[in-house]
């Protein structure tokens, strides 16, 4: 009853848009609905995603760890042991000095910036009152009137600064308590996120072929299917490219920080090389961050280093940027600042320390698919579209020309 066998095609296909246009209707109003739901109970879905994440905390951490030693173990298996024919005995060195590089550095890094931050506050504490008047007497010279009468009402009050300080941390140690708890979670977190680390490297070629089983499983098309792997193929290469090069500079700033500091005597080399070199790794305004720290530090002991050390960072940041920078990532990331600067935000504020970590690869995904699947693809559209209506208008006017010759 309801199939017509004596419909006109123009008929069938006008049922057939109607019915498109239905459906687009339907899943836009779902969306629309969804998207509303998640504004009014923002707290509750970021809760809701937090809880989530505390849960899986260990193993998110242990797919940012393999995701980020799996360039240095396929170089060590492309270039360093590439003439080994065995897969598994190669895979097993390659993954055994991956880690060794890897606790190696982070050793190294603690031996580094423990030592010299203990001795860095107890410097400060001791010598409080030379900083102060160093400070007050640069204060003075720079005619910050407002600043100094600030700093004065601090020091010789009832309660100096450091006092107050100190009062903080003694009436506040529960608080201080639960703080180095949650810390020391985080700890053992990435602790346990390491170990999980070293089973992903060491099954990575099991995950990927099952992954690309079920997502055979799922798209039945194959040039679907080829289509789909191959961007994700990309975006893998562009991200994977961008966390190592990301590395790589942040290692070289951070060793020539510590090399120009040693040369010109500067107090606390290792500690500033340090941030320089982890504050590097906060894209945009990272640099800025390390930079204003080590000039803080600095500035404590001695004034004058903390102008060229500034100096020296302006020089070194400027040329990363239009040298370093270009040659190590090409165009492997083309993300605007504002871009990233919302998503460190936003991804900080839902996930804390993973969601800053996890930021920039989203926000490159994002940029590739917007880029090199939903505008080529609506490109692409536009083109059958105005294809679709010149042929249409061929055909209106190959039927009146004939209507005119029959008349």
């Amino acid at each position: 009853m309801f199939d017509n066998k004596n419909e006109k095609p123009e008929g069938r296909m006008n049922k057939l848009m109607g019915n498109k246009f239905i459906f687009q209707l339907s899943v836009s109003l779902c969306i629309a609905i969804a998207f509303y739901f998640i504004l009014v109970n923002l707290d509750t879905v970021g809760a809701i995603i937090s809880m989530i994440a505390y849960y899986l905390y260990p193993i998110i951490a242990g797919i940012i760890l393999a995701y980020l030693i799996n360039p240095l173990m396929k170089f060590f298996e492309n270039k360093i042991f590439g003439k080994i024919k065995k897969a598994g005995i190669k895979r097993a060195i390659s993954l055994t000095l991956s880690m060794l590089v890897v606790l190696v550095a982070i050793t190294a890094i603690i031996l580094i910036l423990v030592p010299q931050l203990y001795d860095s506050i107890m410097s400060i504490y001791m010598n409080k009152d030379q900083y102060l008047e160093a400070i007050t007497d640069l204060l003075n010279k720079w005619g910050a009137q407002s600043i100094l009468s600030y700093i004065e009402g601090l020091t010789n009050g009832k309660t100096s600064l450091f006092d107050a300080i100190i009062g903080f941390i003694t009436n506040n140690g529960d608080s201080i308590s639960a703080g180095l708890s949650s810390v020391g979670g985080h700890v053992g977190a990435w602790a346990l996120g390491f170990i999980f680390a070293i089973y992903f490297l060491a099954g990575k070629d099991k995950l990927r072929d099952t992954s690309k089983k079920l997502m055979a499983a799922m798209i039945k098309n194959e040039d679907k299917y080829k289509n789909v792997l191959k961007h994700i193929t990309n975006m893998d290469e562009i991200v994977s490219k961008y966390l190592a090069f990301t590395i790589v500079d942040s290692i070289l700033i951070g060793i020539a920080t510590g090399i120009f500091m040693a040369i010109f005597g500067m107090e606390y080399a290792g500690l500033v090389a340090v941030i320089i070199g982890v504050t590097n790794l906060i894209p945009t305004f990272g640099p800025i961050i390390g930079t204003v720290l080590g000039a803080v530090l600095l500035l404590l002991s001695n004034p004058w280093q903390a102008v060229w050390f500034v100096v020296f960072e302006l020089v070194y940041q400027t040329l990363d940027g239009y040298v370093i920078r270009p040659k190590l990532f090409g165009k492997t990331l083309g993300v605007s600042g504002l871009a990233i600067l919302i998503a460190i935000i936003v991804g900080g504020r839902i996930l804390g320390v993973i969601g800053i970590l996890l930021s920039i690869p989203v926000v490159a995904i994002g940029d590739y698919l917007i880029k090199q699947v939903y505008l080529p693809s609506r490109r692409e559209k536009a083109k059958r579209e105005a294809e679709g209506k010149k042929l249409k208008e061929l055909e209106e006017n190959n039927k009146q020309t004939n209507i005119d010759k029959d008349m």
